[in-house]
């Protein structure tokens, strides 16, 4: 089996697609060479950014559009879901709610949305058990609003704890993850997530998480106060922080009040090593768990 990279994309998606190929013995080529794609030898086209119309593309390719087309479906691949298409396309949205978002902001897309999640490098990112863990937690903060942070600290702070926080965008992966070793939960206080890499990351170093999940698109404050997506009101824009999760993960609140916060940071001291969310990320986002998930959609098994 072949598979063609049109379009690299992401640097952690690359790196996953070619680990996922890896786990399967999937050859796997990179190309920014249209016509390359139009050649028929070989059985799976990922199209990351660019929509190329499957009339192109020889019919016996199977297509996966996206995940990185759009913030909001917009262009040709919108519109009236088309049966031809469906038997050899879909457009991946990595994880469920991202599908329910885009069908209420559309009526629908030519081809059908899944979610097929890019696997995390559980070789790379796992515990190291001689490191001691002397940090409490690990604070991961993404575009939420300010008080809601300080909130956070207020409490840390009340209690005695250490902590260690790292903002999205700011930080060596270096730091992170040495960080991470020494540290016995993380904090997340981020936005919504179409995967999270960094989460389930530090998930598959088996640190357990108490995340502050986001209800929707508009706690995602990219100045700490305004809301990046006000104008879209009142559309709900349901999403999550952590589209990849269970409760050996950790704990996951909705309601950022301080009694909430702080009780759920007591739990989280005391039982920090009862959860085991690097075997969740192992069986769910490791590299031969995802490349399966994409087969498994386009050659079940009868």
């Amino acid at each position: 089996m072949k598979i063609i990279l049109y379009e690299p994309g992401h640097h952690k998606n690359l790196h996953a697609i070619k680990m996922m190929c890896k786990s399967m013995l999937i050859d796997l080529e990179i190309t920014t060479n249209y016509d390359r794609v139009l050649i028929n030898d070989y059985d799976i086209l990922i199209a990351n950014s660019t929509y190329i119309p499957p009339e192109k593309i020889p019919e016996n390719i199977k297509i996966i559009y996206g995940p990185q087309h759009w913030v909001f479906p917009k262009g040709s691949i919108v519109g009236k879901l088309n049966t031809e298409y469906s038997k050899r396309c879909v457009y991946n949205c990595l994880s469920e709610w991202i599908i329910n978002l885009y069908l209420e902001m559309v009526p629908s897309l030519k081809v059908p949305l899944v979610s097929f999640p890019f696997a995390v490098d559980t070789d790379f990112f796992k515990p190291d058990t001689t490191q001691e863990k002397i940090i409490d937690c690990i604070i991961y903060v993404k575009r939420r609003e300010i008080h809601t942070i300080n909130t956070v600290l207020s409490i840390l702070n009340s209690k005695g704890l250490s902590y260690s926080i790292f903002t999205y965008g700011q930080y060596s992966e270096n730091d992170y993850i040495k960080t991470l070793h020494k540290s016995k939960f993380m904090i997340s206080i981020d936005a919504h997530e179409s995967q999270g890499f960094a989460l389930e990351e530090a998930m598959s170093m088996n640190v357990p998480l108490l995340v502050l999940d986001a209800r929707s698109m508009y706690y995602e404050k990219g100045d700490g106060v305004n809301s990046t997506y006000e104008y879209l009101k009142p559309k709900n824009l349901f999403c999550t922080s952590v589209p990849y999760w269970s409760d050996e993960c950790g704990i996951k609140i909705i309601d950022t009040d301080n009694q909430t916060i702080s009780t759920s940071i007591d739990t989280m001291v005391l039982n920090y090593k009862n959860y085991n969310p690097r075997q969740y990320i192992l069986d769910t986002l490791s590299p031969e768990v995802c490349m399966k998930r994409i087969l498994n959609y386009f050659y079940p098994v009868v």
